[in-house]
């Protein structure tokens, strides 16, 4: 009996060592398949930043004041494509000068700085955008899993903030309204 007693306590010690063992290398797995795809994303970006040609969807506006809004990423955007850039803000609810609701800005690139801080993975980037109603300042700050803030300053003292996901032009589902 007594051996029977041991050799069950063998089997169970043993069971949850190579059990504990195996939720270990779950682990581990789940966090390698993490860092490359957060790699994965940061080499997409930076490819983006270098050929111009992205679109940040907006999930999420915030005013100067502090007060967040949720919006549609489709007629919420900043688009960048080459020397030109569309930035638009629109609802849902009603027309607007763009026909979406709001309005949309599209003009030339006339200022572009990107920094990249290779340790975390992270970019800043400065762009001053000319358009006919105006010079918008957009400062972006782009983390290695894609999610941005940019925010937008203009001739006035008001600030509006663009928080989303950047996006490659190709994959963006934006509908692009009339611009002034």
């Amino acid at each position: 009996m007594k051996k029977l007693i041991v050799l069950l306590a063998l089997v169970l010690t043993a069971s949850f060592v190579f059990a504990t063992g195996s939720v270990q290398d779950k682990k581990s797995t789940r966090k390698e398949k993490r860092k490359a795809e957060q790699q994965r994303q940061y080499v997409l970006t930076k490819r983006m930043l270098e050929d111009r040609n992205f679109v940040l969807e907006t999930n999420f506006l915030d005013n100067r004041y502090g007060d967040r809004f949720n919006v549609s990423p489709t007629i919420n955007f900043i688009k960048i494509d080459n020397n030109q850039a569309v930035i638009q803000i629109g609802s849902d609810h009603g027309m607007g000068a763009n026909g979406v609701g709001g309005v949309t800005a599209k003009g030339n690139i006339t200022k572009w700085d990107v920094k990249e801080n290779p340790k975390s993975q992270t970019f800043q980037a400065s762009i001053l955008v000319s358009t006919p109603i105006g010079i918008y300042d957009l400062n972006f700050n782009i983390c290695p899993n894609g999610l941005t803030s940019a925010r937008l300053t203009g001739n006035y003292s008001g600030s509006l903030t663009f928080n989303g996901r950047l996006i490659p032009v190709d994959e963006s589902i934006v509908y692009e309204g009339w611009s002034l």
